[in-house]
């Protein structure tokens, strides 16, 4: 029997599919196993195909998280379904969000190419149920399970990433996929604007099955590394690895906070007994959860030494401060075009193009620089300094606001969110193991997904408080029901012309006071990243090690 030694001797410099590998031996927390992993680097024209096919799978799954915002008058209409409104939405994120932690663990004990190719094939599968709905709740169905296979989407891409690229180079292509999120979060409601008005509100899901077919061709064709070895490699060993019953009780809990948290002060009152229901159910879950992980050890579903590593902590808190802003910017700032610029959904979206730009030039010169120096922090702390800066200046916003101002502001932003984006991904590369750095990403994923949902559920509620507030002061004599109702493109239909100028001042304060949260949570973003030690990412040359 071969060493690992004369394995390694026997592969180095023989290319696979036209390939370089190495092979190597790393440790995994799970039990201190030793896992053989394979430092298989591609280049040239088949490394630029699969990055572009693993930027499109991205794309595809930050779009769904936005995308669907212009589509959903059309299809209340079709379902006659209002009261299903937040499901549309939340069935996605929620499976999104709560399945997180397991597609890492799935990454480390499981083929890397069929984990990743089994995971987009569900989240296929789901866009074509949503888009075939004939019902409102097939298509509720349909997108719980496009949210559960996409829930592994971004941390396996750039577990991917990790394998095919040296650590060195890992920020510039990691700032390219990244990039590939924030433009889809911007522009998901111009894309489903586009196709709502011009094709049907059925391609907003079915967009994603030609696309899909790219990625998986580009993972099928030219992502093949050898396979690795692992100690208690047995089917029965990875599946004990998964730690199910951590799973079981994570899942629920994440489920309860978000949906009290989607539901408050919108669908039932903070003082209702559902949710405060949710709120302790949900609070008593994480608390067993979080006792139960600490007695697994490193057999966890989220191993206590990688979450208390001071790098993974803290670019985890970073990671989840950082998120609200790009969400809020999403979420919000389209409705602002729309009801105070009088904008259509296709306008609105074309109105964010300078945040768009912004991030995606900044994410690149930012992962370069990163690669060139070999430190993500200085970007790290400029990205969350400009974020926070650019909600600030958002919030001055007024009814009469001048293009160059919000095009200017949005510069500012959306260089922040570029600078910020991948930082933190970067920063738990630069301290795990090889076998580690999966569920590193995951982990880190997570805290980003859970920071989005969360804080876009808070600025929910913060706006139509606010907006209630706003519109009783400004314009006492509305309908505020009839308002509420007829949606942001039938405001102007409902509010009389001498209604309609404080309508417009009470829709502007609402919506710009939610960016004062992102602007808090960005800014204490900033201060953890403070923390964080300084690695080179020169210092270390790392693989993910799973085939």
């Amino acid at each position: 029997m071969q060493s690992p030694a004369e394995k390694a001797s026997a592969i180095q410099g023989k290319p696979v599919d036209g390939a370089s590998t190495t092979l190597s031996v790393s440790t995994s927390s799970d039990d201190n196993r030793q896992v053989q992993s394979v430092d298989y680097s591609l280049s040239g024209a088949k490394l630029h195909i699969l990055i572009f096919g693993l930027g499109l799978a991205v794309f595809l799954m930050a779009l769904d998280m936005s995308i669907l915002v212009t589509a959903i008058p059309l299809i209340t209409e079709k379902f006659q379904s209002t009261a299903d409104i937040g499901w549309y939405m939340s069935a996605y994120s929620l499976s999104l969000c709560a399945l997180q932690p397991l597609s890492g663990k799935l990454y480390a004990n499981f083929s890397l190419k069929w984990t990743f190719l089994i995971l987009f094939l569900i989240f296929e599968i789901g866009s074509a149920i949503s888009g075939a709905a004939t019902s409102s709740e097939m298509l509720i169905v349909g997108r719980a399970i496009a949210g559960a296979g996409a829930a592994g989407l971004m941390s396996g891409t750039l577990s991917i990433v990790a394998v095919v690229v040296a650590l060195r180079l890992r920020a510039l292509y990691t700032g390219i996929l990244s990039s590939m999120f924030g433009i889809a979060l911007i522009c998901g409601p111009l894309l489903g604007g586009v196709f709502t008005q011009h094709v049907s509100w059925r391609w907003v899901f079915y967009i994603n099955l030609p696309l899909g077919v790219v990625t998986i061709g580009a993972m099928v064709f030219f992502f093949n590394p050898p396979s690795r070895s692992v100690e208690g490699d047995a089917i029965v060993d990875r599946i004990k690895r998964l730690d199910l019953i951590g799973v079981g009780v994570f899942v629920p809990a994440i489920f309860m906070v978000l949906l009290a948290l989607q539901w408050g002060g919108i669908k039932y009152a903070w003082n209702s007994g559902r949710i405060i229901g949710l709120f302790v159910g949900g609070g008593v879950a994480l608390i067993g959860f979080g006792f139960y992980q600490s007695r697994k050890g490193n057999m966890a579903m989220i191993p206590p030494s990688i979450l208390t590593e001071r790098t993974v902590f803290l670019a985890s808190i970073t990671a989840m401060l950082g998120m609200p802003a790009s969400t809020t910017l999403g979420l919000w700032m389209p409705e602002w075009f729309q009801v105070i610029k009088g904008d259509s959904p296709v306008q609105s979206g074309v109105s964010l193009l300078p945040a768009m730009l912004a991030q995606t030039v900044s994410t690149i010169i930012a992962g370069g620089l990163t690669t060139v120096l070999g430190y993500y922090n200085p970007w790290l702390l400029a990205g969350t300094a400009l974020m926070s800066i650019g909600c600030g200046l958002f919030t001055t916003f007024e009814v009469t606001t001048s293009s160059s101002m919000w095009i200017g502001y949005q510069v500012i932003f959306g260089l922040g969110t570029g600078m910020f984006i991948t930082s933190p991904l970067i920063a738990v590369q630069s301290v795990l193991s090889a076998a580690d750095t999966p569920i590193g990403i995951a982990t880190v994923t997570f805290f980003q997904m859970f920071g989005g949902s969360l804080f876009a559920a808070l600025s929910q509620t913060i706006f139509n408080e606010q907006l209630l507030k706003e519109l009783m002061k400004n314009a006492p004599s509305v309908n505020i029901q009839a308002l509420l109702a007829a949606g942001t493109i039938g405001i102007h239909k409902v509010a009389s012309l001498e209604q309609l100028p404080g309508v417009l001042q009470s829709y502007n304060v609402a919506l710009m006071d939610t960016f004062y949260l992102a602007a808090a949570t960005s800014a204490a973003g900033f201060v953890f990243a403070l923390w964080l030690p300084w690695i080179s990412v020169k210092s270390k040359n790392l693989a993910a090690g799973v085939a």
